[in-house]
């Protein structure tokens, strides 16, 4: 709540006061009291903080020389004015006294003895309380619009049309904690994005963060300095109540579509109840889709409850393409005529915040629910590529195999590798890097021997040491191909995990 004030013009012009003003300072129509301090102190300036009617009777004898430097610095406090009783010390102002508040242009009043100082801060007093009542009781009938303007279905632009109304402080916007626009009023209005250097006296323009929980999720700022400081903080708590619900809506909306998709990718749906299931969220089968997938390290919570596509609120509650949550992944539907980029570096952006490693992955377009679930399989292969948007190459039926995440398919290749692992880690070998150029060289030995530089007897051995520890026989296909799938497995694992275990 702001401080409230008195103008000294209100103060003189209280008949039942009866108070003379013998000196008028250059602003006393602008002069405001903001309390009232009686004293009879030989220096009082160290318990005034400006702007209060000082009372004194003079009861303290001073000096011509000690009234002129105590008005004088009285002035420069500065106060609002100050007010002499006479009557009972003197019968007058003293002459000193109004020469010295003319010279120093501080508004001199004088009161009569039968009107008490105490009958003065009465006054001010409950001028200053009806001031705070009728601050308070405003207040609350603009918290009380704002709050109905949301109900009423103005949401937050329309939230924002009135908080601009309100507050006389230029252009009110909400923007990404990086300093991105997501919205303003006047829409119209120009706005540079930036609040530049602090003025002197310290005002500027306001600037809140809007919190979701704990988790800041956006800022609200005016473009100049108001004293409204209390309703600019209403609006961003109002901000934050409202982002909180609309996330709540989205997300479970995202929630189901991603049931949907998950249970397509484990086909546990019927083809004809996964096209229903997927016309409710309005994806129609039969187009060209490209399956976006996002993977930020980050708990369930974080996708769920924070805004991480912050604009959505202001154009509608709905995404405006499909987007599922499935696990601990976003995924997008887009449609297969559109471009990607753009789509992409903004969900890269946004979760980014959440994440700096956040990988992407955009699989090719494909139509039908079987196309889904190879995109879906696709999108997760590209993402797990590293940082940023990966666009994947067809999946081979290996890789898809590979790709899926259901099938436990690098603890199976361990456990088939693991004696060719183990002799390695124990004797330094290099079973494994032979095994794996044997099988890159289509089991031909030359081109083996060549890439490894062995002589032909020492990779005979390995060969059969391999045989021998696996159980397998490299001169049978199925044998070679669980090998090469156990090689292609392991290759899934995180390096550190890998490269620990060899």
């Amino acid at each position: 709540m702001a401080v409230m004030f008195v103008p000294v013009s209100h103060l003189l012009a209280e008949p039942s006061l009866r108070l003379t003003a013998l000196v008028t300072g250059p602003r006393t129509e602008t002069d405001r009291i903001s309390w009232v301090s009686t004293t009879e102190l030989p220096d009082p300036l160290p318990f005034l903080r400006g702007g209060e009617l000082v009372m004194t009777t003079g009861l303290l004898e001073r000096t011509d020389a000690q009234w002129r430097d105590l008005i004088v610095r009285l002035a420069r406090r500065p106060i609002a004015a100050l007010c002499f009783g006479t009557g009972l010390v003197h019968p007058r102002v003293p002459d000193v006294v109004v020469d010295a508040a003319a010279d120093a242009a501080l508004t001199l009043i004088e009161s009569p003895a039968d009107v008490p100082f105490g009958q003065i801060s009465r006054w001010v007093a409950d001028q200053i309380f009806a001031r705070h009542y009728e601050a308070v009781h405003a207040a609350v009938r603009i918290q009380d619009g704002m709050v109905r303007e949301l109900l009423a279905g103005g949401g937050l632009r329309g939230l924002l049309r009135r908080l601009h109304a309100q507050l006389d402080a230029g252009t009110v916007a909400v923007l990404e904690p990086d300093g991105r626009l997501v919205a303003k009023h006047p829409a119209a209005s120009r706005w540079s994005g930036h609040p530049g250097p602090a003025p002197e006296n310290g005002e500027g323009p306001v600037e809140l963060p809007i919190m979701l929980g704990d988790i800041p999720v956006a800022l609200l700022r005016t473009e100049r300095a108001t004293r409204h400081t209390g309703l600019v903080s209403f609006a961003a708590n109002l901000f934050g109540l409202e982002f909180a619900r609309q996330q709540a809506v989205r997300t479970g909306r995202r929630e189901m579509l991603g049931q949907v998709i998950e249970d397509i990718v484990l086909r546990a749906r019927s083809e004809p109840d996964a096209r229903r299931s997927l016309a409710l969220h309005g994806v129609t089968a039969d187009s060209r889709y490209r399956v976006v997938v996002a993977q930020p390290a980050t708990g369930r919570d974080r996708l769920r409850h924070a805004p991480w596509t912050l604009d959505q609120p202001f154009a509608s509650e709905t995404d405006p393409m499909p987007v599922a949550l499935v696990r601990d992944s976003v995924v997008v539907l887009l449609p297969g005529d559109r471009d990607p980029q753009p789509v992409t570096a903004g969900l890269l952006r946004r979760l980014s915040r959440i994440d700096p490693e956040v990988g992407i992955g955009v699989s090719e377009a494909r139509a039908g629910v079987a196309g889904l679930r190879v995109g879906y399989h696709e999108g997760c292969h590209a993402a797990r590529s590293g940082p940023g948007v990966h666009h994947a190459a067809p999946l081979s039926p290996t890789g898809l195999v590979l790709a899926n995440l259901e099938l436990p398919m690098a603890d199976v290749g361990r456990a088939v590798l693991e004696p060719l692992l183990a002799h390695d880690a124990d004797h330094g070998g290099d079973l494994i890097r032979t095994l794996r150029s044997y099988l890159e060289h289509d089991c031909q030995s030359a081109p083996t021997i060549k890439a490894l530089i062995v002589h032909r007897n020492t990779l005979r051995y390995r060969l059969q040491l391999i045989e021998r520890l696996t159980g397998k026989d490299l001169n049978r296909f199925k044998d070679r191909m669980e090998l090469w799938f156990a090689l292609a497995a392991i290759d899934l694992e995180p390096p550190e995990v890998h490269s620990a275990s060899t």
